[in-house]
């Protein structure tokens, strides 16, 4: 037999708690209207992406030898409008490097073509060290 004011004790609580875990999700889904979680690769990628993009001598020379269009280099990267396709590799990333932490962006382009592009986060640009076309099996460029 159940002692009389236990239970319904019990059950204010369980109701003071309830309301006050609502009153907490409303404030919360309030607060964080409109914003999503955002993955650490994403979120640097569109970082990347709204940067200045410049080329280092190397990747120029690399893009050229390997046909590799500054369209493609945008469509990875999602510069300003269009949300990039690539993504960052971290394993082949270094975020240690100095003086400039590089990224390793990796994506399959609209033409095909299975890129890694290695960009340097100057603070406010975005410098490309270096593309790689993943497909190409030979490799007869001679950039320095």
């Amino acid at each position: 037999m159940a002692i009389p004011g236990k239970n319904s004790d019990l059950i204010r609580r369980f109701k003071f708690y309830g309301f006050g875990f609502a009153v907490g999700l409303l404030a919360v889904s309030v607060i964080y209207k409109g914003r999503g979680c955002q993955l650490p690769s994403s979120a640097k990628l569109e970082e990347l992406g709204w940067q200045k993009l410049e080329y280092s001598k190397h990747a120029a020379c690399r893009m050229e030898c390997r046909h590799i269009s500054e369209a493609e280099i945008i469509e990875l990267l999602g510069k300003k409008e269009i949300h990039g396709k690539g993504k960052v590799n971290y394993d082949k990333s270094d975020v240690h490097d100095m003086p400039w932490p590089t990224y390793a962006i990796e994506g399959i382009t609209t033409t095909g073509k299975n890129l890694r592009i290695v960009i340097a986060d100057c603070d406010t640009i975005s410098k490309v060290v270096t593309t790689i076309d993943l497909k190409m099996e030979n490799d007869s460029c001679e950039c320095k």
